[in-house]
């Protein structure tokens, strides 16, 4: 039985644009129904709409169709009940635009007639986005309605992707009362597996859970009554209870002058006359008959069939969007900091850096290469013009806003601290360099200035020394200089070493007229041999590609990469040879058959970078190979320019298969050990899994017998495992040629990975995760003169304990008061403490809405709890 139907399909067949209903079109009503009183079954309607995406090119009028349909189809005979799920973005904007619909549809939420489920702020892939926004979405969503229609929601279902592990937790946590998992694969394949249940206690991998209808086999069926009831899954389920036919529409693509709840009605109006038909809403349907469900059901990250959209240009904005969310979160972290210390707090203006960061998640903006005007008209003369731009070009203008935003209020943080710190009695230099710690762990790294300007006259090197006035090595890399050698701006990096946990450490640099020899660090290279070196790696170049033939383990020895079965990166991909305009493309496109050109784009005692470019009819590809000095892991950045997509062979509704590497660009590589087991991350949580192809949120770890390669990278990506033990990634894929004949895909793409070899043992989740972030999001570092203050020049601010607790969020709230979030990440209990270095005066748990659910023991500025695991908490400090 089909169970799946596409957007474009629906569109196709005229169910949601103004010929028929969804459900019960006027071909099915003519058939003979049987009637059967001791049959009943319940029917619930599920309305689909979204301002961010949709509404963004067919204009605010169509939410207001699409609530106007779902309340007028209330009024008709048989007084049908939708779930309308909508982004709080389109209930706020609804609000202000239109606020006599908002004002109707708070009556009817009163009165039952309707419900708003999901309720996310953006409705985006779960899967896809940092745990930090799963929850702000999730958070900000839910009080957005409230605060504009006076509604608590109930029930927790997004049409599109949002379902993992730990969506129980958070629905529980910000008191949802119900979920469901009855999701309808559109765009990208949700995947979710069909359990023969009317309802179920869906349960997180913390332990929460709530209770849910599932997906079963009554999800969207053909209603001929004779062949529904007669059928195994009906029987099976009517012995369970109340059996429930799940459906789900899309109101607001009918045409305004013939709307859509015109005809709509009539169809469920005669299937109420035949049949037994209770029409309840999930919140209802839940109460009445699966309040307390008898099977409770976990469901790991492998139970879900998951095939996103990966390869389609929002893939690069999920990369910046990763970017975006570390910044705000150091920025929130600092801003807290500051205003604990009496500065004045941009609390506000990370607020609204959240909602367009929220507004950019939107699963529509995934779809970001193409016009989505889907064979329609917008109203004429609407209240919104967004002036016929992508739906991912209309994200990208949010998650600039989000950028913009989230540097100013880091700035003005940074700023208040700089200013705090005494740099000036010990001072080193003529000037300071403040590095920043956003993680809640000391970190070792690289620091990077930024542009050094203005720097004195004949200035030819700048010295870099601690607070103790050692010399560290440094290396310029970027400068200007006059026609004498003299430096004019310059931006170096220099190693700065256990950077205090969410705090800084002071250094100094000093101009100089005098060259400065090269200093001695634990890493080298060899132009002629291709070969970088540092203290944990001995990597190796291919003389032909440029990429990474040999990653050596140097405390085991050990060979990570195998160069005979491949070398990473391996670009592959075959090209679609039927674009006209792009005649006879090569049959397929490999760089291990390609003599790249090579040069070292970088030489010094702190990093140097290899970069290889290769040149094909309609193609280019560049890869950047750096080693740094104190890293242990090997930087790769490749990147591709595409005139001509990938080969396509999709039919129908059908998405292209992600297990076969001729559909798509891939980078691959070979292990030089056999892969027993691939650990990946999820929103929130760490899984192994089973499965050849995956995705991972921010890492995916290959694990051996004894031998393991952590593979990072910044934004959820598609993984495959062939059979030969090969790990390809996809970066680009097209399938818009299904569905209009035209192609749609990203001309350019860039990714960044890491790859980094470690023995089974070492790492456990926790350090997965931080490595991650810190791949993400590099120390920080400002530059001024030194300053006379009350702070000292090293400092941590704050200070989590033990290793597998993590820091989620530290904030200051819009509201009085501050919120402090972590998260277990090894799935054991522990007793768990952090300590504040600013004064407290009380501190209590909350849920994820700030509500006070109990005490938390306080000593001072210590804060002591048992966590379970896998649990978040929340805590509310003042």
């Amino acid at each position: 039985m089909k169970t799946t139907i596409s957007r474009r399909e629906l569109l196709k067949t005229g169910l949601i644009s103004g010929t028929g209903a969804i459900l019960f079109g006027p071909a099915t009503l003519g058939q003979a129904w049987a009637a059967d009183a001791e049959k009943k079954l319940c029917v619930t309607l599920c309305s689909h709409w979204s301002y961010i995406g949709i509404g963004w090119n067919l204009g605010i009028e169509s939410i207001a169709l699409s609530a106007t349909d779902a309340m007028e189809t209330a009024d008709r005979e048989p007084h049908v009940k939708t779930c309308m799920n909508f982004d709080a973005r389109a209930v706020e904007f609804l609000a202000e635009k239109f606020p006599e619909v908002a004002e109707r549809m708070k009556r009817y939420l009163t009165a039952g007639k309707v419900e708003l489920i999901g309720g996310t702020y953006g409705q985006p892939m779960g899967a896809t986005i940092g745990g930090e926004s799963n929850i702000r979405q999730i958070v900000v969503g839910r009080e957005t309605i409230r605060k504009t229609l006076g509604y608590e929601m109930a029930t927790f279902l997004e049409e599109e992707e949002f379902s993992h592990p730990q969506v129980p937790q958070l629905a529980a946590a910000a008191e949802f009362r119900y979920t469901s998992l009855a999701q309808v694969d559109t765009w990208g394949r949700a995947g979710i597996p069909v359990l023969e249940h009317n309802a179920i206690r869906w349960k997180g991998v913390d332990g929460s859970a709530l209770p849910c209808v599932p997906k079963n086999s009554l999800f969207r069926a053909a209603l001929d009554v004779k062949q529904l009831t007669e059928s195994p899954a009906f029987k099976k389920l009517q012995t369970l209870g109340v059996p429930l036919v799940f459906a789900w529409e899309e109101f607001g693509w009918d045409d305004p002058e013939r709307p859509a709840y015109l005809y709509v009605s009539e169809g469920y109006k005669k299937l109420a006359a035949q049949y037994p038909v209770e029409f309840v809403t999930l919140k209802e349907y839940l109460d009445k008959y699966g309040a307390d469900p008898k099977e409770t059901v976990y469901l790991p990250m492998d139970a879900w069939a998951k095939s996103l959209t990966w390869g389609l240009g929002g893939d690069q904005i999920r990369i910046l969007d990763r970017k975006v969310e570390r910044l705000l979160l150091a920025a929130e972290l600092y801003d807290a900091i500051a205003a604990g210390l009496g500065a004045k707090s941009q609390a506000e203006l990370l607020d609204k850096a959240w909602r367009d960061l929220m507004a950019s998640q939107s699963h529509d903006v995934g779809l970001c290469e193409y016009t989505r005007w889907q064979g329609r008209l917008a109203p004429l003369d609407r209240l919104e013009d967004k002036h016929n731009l992508t739906w991912g070009a209309i994200g990208y203008i949010h998650l600039d806003a989000a950028q913009k935003q989230g540097r100013e209020s880091l700035d003005a943080a940074l700023k208040t601290l700089t200013g705090r710190i005494n740099s000036q009695a010990k001072k080193q230099g003529r000037l300071a360099a403040t590095v920043f710690n956003p993680h809640d762990r000391d970190r070792t790294g690289l620091a990077l200035t930024g542009r050094v300007y203005p720097l004195p006259e004949q200035t030819k090197a700048i010295i870099v020394k601690d607070r103790e006035g050692r010399i560290l090595p440094s290396q310029v890399v970027k400068s200007e200089s006059d026609g004498q050698g003299n430096l004019i701006v310059a931006e170096l990096a220099f190693p700065a070493a256990a950077v205090p946990s969410a705090g800084y450490d002071t250094y100094y640099l000093e101009p100089t007229p005098e060259s400065q020899p090269a200093a001695k660090t634990d890493f080298s290279y060899d132009e002629s041999k291709l070969l970088l070196e540092n203290e944990y790696l001995r990597v190796r170049l291919d003389p032909k590609t440029g990429a990474v033939a040999s990653l050596i383990h140097k405390q085991s020895g050990r060979e990570t990469i195998d160069e005979k079965r491949g070398a990473f990166p391996h670009f592959i991909g075959t090209p679609n040879p039927n674009l006209s305009l792009r005649p006879q493309p090569p049959a397929r496109y490999d760089s291990a058959a390609s003599q790249a050109r090579l040069d070292w784009f970088a030489k010094g005692p702190m990093f140097a970078t290899v970069r290889a470019r290769h040149g094909w009819k309609y193609l280019g590809f560049e890869t950047r190979v750096t080693l740094a000095a104190g890293r242990p892991y090997v930087e790769v950045v490749s990147r591709a320019f595409a005139q001509v997509p990938p080969l396509f062979n999709g039919s129908g509704d059908q998405l292209p298969p992600l297990m076969d590497t001729n559909l798509g660009y891939w980078l691959s590589f070979a292990p030089a050990f056999e892969v027993s087991q691939v650990v990946r991350d999820y929103p929130l949580a760490v899984e192994a899994t089973a499965k050849n192809a995956f995705h991972a949120l921010t890492f995916a770890d290959l694990l051996g017998k004894d031998m393991g390669l952590l593979v990072l990278h910044p934004g959820t990506q598609w993984f495959l495992r062939d059979k030969e033990g090969i790990v390809s990634n996809l970066i680009m894929r097209e399938w818009e040629s299904n569905f209009d004949g035209e192609y749609g895909w990203p001309l350019y793409s860039e990714y960044r990975h890491a790859l980094m070899p470690h023995a089974v043992g070492d790492l456990n989740n926790a350090a997965r995760l931080r490595a991650a972030n810190d791949f993400t999001q590099p120390l920080l570092c400002r530059i001024g003169e030194p300053q006379s203050g009350d702070l000292p020049p090293a400092k941590s601010f704050l200070r989590v304990a033990p290793e597998s607790v993590m820091l989620s969020a530290f904030r200051k709230k819009t509201t009085p008061g501050y919120e402090l979030r972590v998260v277990e990440t090894e799935g054991q209990a522990a007793e768990a403490g952090v300590e504040i270095d600013v004064p407290l005066a009380a501190a209590v748990e909350t849920n994820l809405l700030g509500r006070k659910i109990g005490e938390v023991s306080r000593r001072e500025n210590r804060l002591a709890f048992p966590i379970d695991p896998w649990k978040i908490r929340t805590f509310e400090v003042r």
